[in-house]
């Protein structure tokens, strides 16, 4: 009887924090039905193990998400002056579907029974794993996203380096300096980590995105085959930090913006 007290209260604390993994930023990009299945469970286990009391796991889970939901987004504001303003438009949705699949899985597992003791064992087993997602998601999210960023920024500076060299190259052996606006003979100097078909087909004059950076190429800096190449990640703090800028002369940069004449690259800052 002791237990099934606990029942309600680690429900709600368990839905509750089921959601903030999808709240925190930067996050693990965690797909939008992961934290839904967690109510699932964390409503129709406890059901099962208060023999068919459902309404006050409904209650408690339906509580817990909303808290979740709005602690969560007070913890992690987005960045996005823009995009606060729409937070609502996140909660609200959120919280009605969380409301159905508690609904759905409490009357779905309300006439189940757990009477054998090994078989209630392992849905407590179940039930404890399903509240301890929350805890181990939030406290794997900054490590795994810091190796995310390391691994998008190694990646991004292999291509970035290899896109200058295959520029380079093409500027140097073209008997035309405008092939340095062609994509397929960037690609055929190029040999770093690979870009696809389509990418090469639009990376001069637009961006094209890869592991999490976005690279373009501006082709008519100069009236000698002049360029310059950008790259930047897309999501910043979340995909990768570094930025990387370079044009005709060689010369480095992080970032780059118009200096009314061309696409310069702006020096970088310690």
């Amino acid at each position: 009887m002791r237990k099934d007290v606990l029942l309600v209260p680690l429900t709600f604390i368990g839905t509750a924090l089921c959601w903030w993994p999808v709240c925190m930023e930067p996050g693990l990009d965690l797909p939008w039905w992961l934290p839904l299945a967690f109510v699932a469970l964390l409503t129709g286990l406890p059901t099962i193990l208060s023999s068919g009391r459902w309404l006050r796991f409904l209650v408690a889970s339906t509580v817990g998400s909303l808290s979740g939901l709005c602690s969560g987004t007070l913890l992690w504001p987005t960045e996005d002056v823009i995009g606060r303003g729409y937070v609502g438009y996140f909660i609200v949705p959120a919280a009605a579907i969380s409301v159905l699949v508690s609904l759905v899985a409490s009357l779905a597992m309300r006439k189940l029974s757990a009477t054998n003791e090994k078989r209630r064992s392992a849905i407590w087993i179940l039930f404890v794993c399903s509240i301890a997602f929350g805890p181990v998601a939030i406290l794997l999210t900054s490590p795994l996203v810091a190796r995310r960023i390391e691994r998008n920024e190694m990646s991004a500076a292999e291509r970035f380096e290899s896109l200058s060299n295959a520029a380079q190259q093409t500027r140097q052996r073209a008997v035309d300096p405008e092939l340095i606006c062609d994509g397929q003979e960037l690609e055929a100097n190029y040999s770093g980590p690979p870009f696809s078909e389509n990418d090469w087909q639009h990376i001069v004059g637009n961006y094209v995105k890869e592991d999490g950076y976005a690279f373009g190429m501006w082709c008519h800096q100069t009236g000698s085959g002049g360029y310059t190449i950008d790259a930047y990640p897309v999501r910043p703090k979340v995909d990768g930090v570094r930025q990387f800028c370079a044009d005709e002369s060689g010369r480095a940069g992080c970032g780059m913006a118009w200096n009314g004449t061309r696409n310069a690259c702006l020096p970088c800052t310690k």
